[in-house]
This record gives structure tokens, C-alpha cells and sequence, in this order.
């Protein structure tokens, strides 16, 4: 923005000028600090004066002196720019005034980021009506959202707003009930499956969902080379049966199908609007969720309540993430924020009423390092990759990084012993994301390995190129998270044949090959305690032969205003908005 450069630069370039007082200059004086002709400088000077930043009181005559009044600082001036900026819904241009000039004006960014903060949370705004809208911030836009493409938890938490799959699993009492369907038959083979659809489900784009639906979305990612493509493995066809009725045929029986189907991956997409925008699609979807999406871009996303959901419209209206990277905290316009992190609190000393929810939760997602058993080098050695787990000790790794990082449940949670050959001098790459705590895990692994004379590469890329296979198959070592979920049985599925995962990548021919015979008889098997069992043996055999190293998973505590009701985190340490309400004051 010229007129703001040339603001600074007057302010800055008048000798002795006091804001808010009159500063004798000639007019020449003014473009010689502008760097332009008398006449630039007084149509300059004007538009300042229409702005409101400065009074200019020409003197009469040429070379007399003339009376400049500068009535705003320049950075209270960035400052108001970029809050104009954020109150046209323009998160980015704001953040690109405040990066510009932060460095020469301190105290910029801490105003900046206090005012920002104070738009998060929950509010009650009077617009055609109440509208009761929850504001959040992230670092980085969201590029896709298609189910069947996104890579993060953060995706994958908004697909969950955005569509819905045919069955939902309950994680209350582990059983999967209806969603998009009334019910469903098997028949004696087990391999066709039959579902019957809900009548007057709308899409967001206000078409019915019909059977065609169903059947476009899952042969999609049957035919896409996308990293959940394991889910529909055993599907052989689908086909529909009129408008209400899909049917499945599956190459074999599969005990755990409809905890499959019940994954977001499988939600339901409308063909005509998929079809019809392409890969835009990603951008902006158009599902049968709670909330519809009305903005997706990198400044912010916007939700809206879809009002005939057909499970029942949410309390909120409307959900806004905005794109502000580095600023953490998010609160209300008086500083008291609705969700804050309970460990920043202790951090800082500061004790809550007794009135704030602590809501706890250990994530059943768990961060892990793999070794690259598939690659030509010295990982293919089950000597070398033992002494390389025993080195990589979770619970030193926990004690010196800290953090939320806590042990594991569930899973086998010991340091290796490290056999006594030396291996000094092997040199491996380690892939992994630049976010903080891959980078952290990533650089504590580098330090451990160099102490034993083992010499380690960071090598950072996003999640998108990390999901490439060529990519995963180059790396020696992987730091990456798994999901899980209560659909444990799924969650292993997940972990060992996601494409996006470097666990499908990094097996050695003979374990992969063993691994797939256990998964057969897992999927095969008839009784819930029969397929924990197989699971918890394919899970001990890959620990002992030292395929990977689970590291951690992360403990959330939050601390919920007293007038938010069912603040519920999920298993991957994310909050249902449909399920949120807000109580106001009586």
C-alpha cells in the first residue's frame, strides 16, 4: 500500500515532528522526503487528509512554509489497516501489512495478536437474528477436504462436519448403528450386503441423496489411487437397487465391513456436483453434514448450520476458522477465553474458578518412528534395527522433550536392549513434518543416534509429499503419527495398509507377506475377542522384529467456560461443533 509507505516515510523523515502537534515544512521539504515533484506530493498529501491521518495547511505564496499536523502513529496506522482488513473477512492482506513492518515497530505483533485474540471463541452476534458463532484459529488454510484425499486429523475433523457415512460407530458402546441408512441385511455367504437408504436426506446444494450416490462415491475411491484405497479392498461391486436401496458384493466375508463403512473416508458425496466441479471439488465440497461450507479459502473457512439436517440441526450457527499463523490463544472480547489449555494455565500460575470443566483426554493416536525394512541398506539387518530401537528409548525421549507427551496405552511401552555390536558410521535419512513436534521428536532421534556414531539426515517435507509412495520408499526413517480410534481392530487396518502411512511402505517382503495371511484371519474371524486377539499378535511380532518404535501419545486438557455445555473431545483430541452449546447469562 503506496499511501502507507508514503505516510511512514513523512513521519519519519520530519525532524523533530510530534504526533497530534503542527510541524512547520515547505512544501518542497515534503517531496523531497517523498522522493516525488511538489505536485505528487500535494495530491498525496490530500488523500492522506481525505484518510483522516494528518491536517496539511498550505502556506500562501511559493516557498512559504506551511503547517502539517500528523494525527495518527504509524503503527497505530498498520495496526487500524489490518484490522480493516481482518473485519472484510481478509485474514491474509492483514497479515501481510503486519509482517511488512513489525520488525521496525516493536510492540506491533503483540497488539496485533491481542486484538485478534480477542475475536476467538464463542459470540452472540444480532445480525437478521441471533447468530451464535464459535471463531477459531489455525496456521495454515485447508486446501482439501474431499474424504477421500485429506492426509490430517484437521481435514479429517472438518469432513467430519461436512458429510456423513452410511453407519456411525458408537463409541460408547463399541456397536455400529444407522446413520444414512434405516438398515441393513447380510445375507448366509457374507459376502452381499444389502442397505436401505433414509428418505428426504437433502445434500447441501438442496438435491435428495438417492442410491447413484452411494455407489459413485465408493467406486470413486475404488478406482482412485488415493491412501485409503484399503478400505475398499474387499469390495468387489456396487450396484443400485432403485433409489433406495445400494448392495454390496464383497470378494470374501469381512467380519469388520461395517466398521469400515462407518469410516469418514466412505462418506457420501452427490455425483452431479462432484462431477460438475472436478477438482475444485477438494476446495469446496458439498456433502449431507451438520454444517454446510459457505467460504474455504487462505484467509478463513466458514461454516453454516445446515437447517434440515437430518439428524437435527446444530446449536451453532455458524462455525469461522481463521488462518492466522503463529498466534496461539484464543479467546473473547473481555480476555476470558471459552476453551484454553489447562497446561498453560498451571505454566503460568493462573488458578480457575472452580465453575471451568477440565476436560482430559490421552489421544489414542500415537506418534512412532519406522524403520525402512523394504530398502536396500543396513535397515534390512534385524541385528541393526534392534540396536537402532534400543538406542531410540520412548521413555528418555519423553523425560527430556517433555511437553504432553505421555506413555502409551495399549501398546507395548519398553526400551529394547541394544545388542553390543558398534555401527558407527551408518548414515540414514529421517522424513518427517516440520510442525514442532515431529521436529522436536525428529531432532532428539539425530542427537541420541550421533552419541552411537550414527549419523542422521532430517529431511522435512508436507504432508502431501510425505504421502507419495516414491517418497516414503526413499526414506531410511519415518516420524510420523498413526490414527486411532475405538475402532481398534480398523485403527491396525489403517496402520498398516493406509498408502499415506510409511508403515505399507517400509515391511520387508516376508513380513508384509505374514502380516497379510494374519489380517486374512482377523477379517475372517467371527468373535470381537478373536480379532483383538490376532490384532495384539500382529502388533507384538512387528515390536519384537523392531519394524518401528511407538514413541508417545499426547495428553489434551482443556479448561471450558462455565457456559459451553457437551464439550466432548474425540479420540484424536478434536471437539464436535454440532454437538456444542452455548448458554447465555439470564
Amino acid at each position: 500500500m503506496l499511501v502507507l509507505e508514503q505516510y511512514i516515510r513523512l513521519c519519519n523523515g520530519c525532524q523533530g515532528l510530534v504526533i497530534g502537534q503542527p510541524h512547520i515544512i515547505t512544501l518542497a521539504e515534503v517531496a523531497q522526503i517523498l522522493f516525488c515533484t511538489p505536485r505528487n506530493a500535494t495530491l498525496t498529501l490530500n488523500k492522506m487528509q481525505k484518510y483522516g491521518w494528518l491536517s496539511w495547511q498550505p502556506g500562501r505564496g511559493r516557498g512559504n512554509r506551511s503547517t502539517l499536523i500528523c494525527v495518527i502513529r504509524p503503527d497505530d496506522l498498520v495496526l487500524s489497516i489490518a484490522k480493516e482488513w481482518v473485519q472484510k473477512g481478509e485474514i491474509r492482506p492483514a497479515e501481510a501489512v503486519i509482517a511488512e513492518y513489525k520488525a521496525d515497530m516493536p510492540g506491533l505483533w503483540e497488539a496485533y495478536a491481542r486484538w485478534m485474540s480477542s475475536h476467538f471463541g464463542v459470540h452472540r452476534a444480532e445480525e437478521t437474528g441471533t447468530v451464535d458463532i464459535l471463531r477459531l484459529s489455525v496456521d495454515r488454510p485447508f486446501a482439501n477436504l474431499d474424504p477421500i484425499q485429506v492426509l490430517l486429523r484437521s481435514q479429517t475433523h472438518l469432513v467430519k462436519q461436512l458429510f456423513d457415512p452410511l453407519v456411525r460407530f458408537d463409541e460408547g458402546t463399541k456397536t455400529v448403528r444407522p446413520h444414512l441408512v434405516y438398515d441393513w441385511e447380510r445375507d448366509e455367504s457374507g459376502r452381499l450386503w444389502t442397505f436401505t437408504l433414509r428418505k428426504g436426506v437433502l445434500f447441501h446444494h438442496g438435491r435428495k441423496l438417492v442410491a447413484d450416490d452411494v455407489c459413485y462415491s465408493i467406486q470413486r475411491l475404488m478406482r482412485s489411487p488415493t491412501p485409503h484405497q484399503w478400505l475398499v479392498s474387499s469390495v468387489e461391486a456396487v450396484e443400485a437397487l432403485g433409489d433406495s436401496v445400494v448392495q454390496f458384493r464383497l470378494k470374501e466375508p469381512n467380519e469388520l465391513f461395517l466398521q469400515l463403512v462407518s469410516k469418514e473416508y466412505l462418506s457420501i458425496v452427490p455425483r452431479d456436483y462432484a462431477e460438475q466441479m472436478g477438482a475444485s471439488f477438494a476446495q469446496m465440497p458439498v456433502g449431507t453434514g451438520a454444517f454446510r461450507l459457505l467460504r474455504n479459502d487462505d484467509s478463513m473457512l466458514v461454516l453454516e448450520a445446515f437447517e434440515p439436517y437430518f439428524a437435527g440441526r446444530p446449536f451453532l450457527d455458524r462455525v469461522e476458522i481463521w488462518c492466522v499463523p503463529q498466534l496461539e490463544g484464543a479467546g473473547m472480547e473481555d480476555g476470558t477465553p471459552w476453551l484454553k489449555s489447562a497446561q498453560d494455565e498451571r505454566k503460568q500460575g493462573e488458578e480457575s474458578g472452580s465453575a471451568w470443566q477440565e476436560i482430559a483426554r490421552l489421544e489414542s493416536c500415537f506418534q512412532y518412528v519406522s524403520f525402512n525394512a523394504a530398502k536396500e541398506g543396513p535397515l534390512r539387518s534385524d541385528t541393526f534395527r534392534q540396536y537402532l530401537a534400543g538406542l531410540i528409548d520412548p521413555v528418555q525421549m519423553r523425560a527430556d522433550l517433555g511437553g504432553t507427551r505421555e506413555g502409551m496405552e495399549g501398546w507395548l511401552d519398553m526400551p529394547l536392549s541394544s545388542p553390543a555390536e558398534e555401527h558407527a558410521g551408518v548414515a540414514l535419512s529421517l522424513y518427517t513434518y516440520p510442525d514442532e513436534d515431529h521436529a522436536e521428536d525428529a531432532e532428539w532421534i539425530r542427537d541420541r543416534c550421533a552419541q552411537a556414531g550414527i549419523r542422521i539426515e532430517i529431511v522435512y517435507a508436507t504432508p502431501e509429499e510425505l504421502a507419495r509412495p516414491e517418497v516414503m520408499q526413499k526414506a531410511d526413517l519415518v516420524v510420523d503419527s498413526a490414527n486411532v480410534d475405538e475402532r481398534e481392530e480398523v485403527s491396525l487396518l489403517e496402520f498398516l495398509q493406509a498408502g499415506a502411512l510409511s508403515m505399507s511402505h517400509h515391511l520387508a517382503t516376508g513380513t508384509k507377506e505374514r502380516i497379510a495371511r494374519e489380517v486374512a484371519g482377523m477379517l475372517h474371524a467371527k468373535t470381537d475377542r478373536q480379532r483383538k486377539r490376532i490384532a495384539a499378535k500382529i502388533m507384538r511380532e512387528l515390536l519384537e522384529e523392531c519394524t518401528f518404535v511407538p514413541l508417545y501419545q499426547n495428553r489434551v486438557n482443556m479448561l471450558a467456560h462455565p457456559r459451553l455445555a457437551h464439550v466432548h473431545l474425540d479420540a484424536h483430541g478434536w471437539i464436535d461443533f454440532s454437538r456444542l452449546i452455548f448458554r447465555m447469562e439470564t
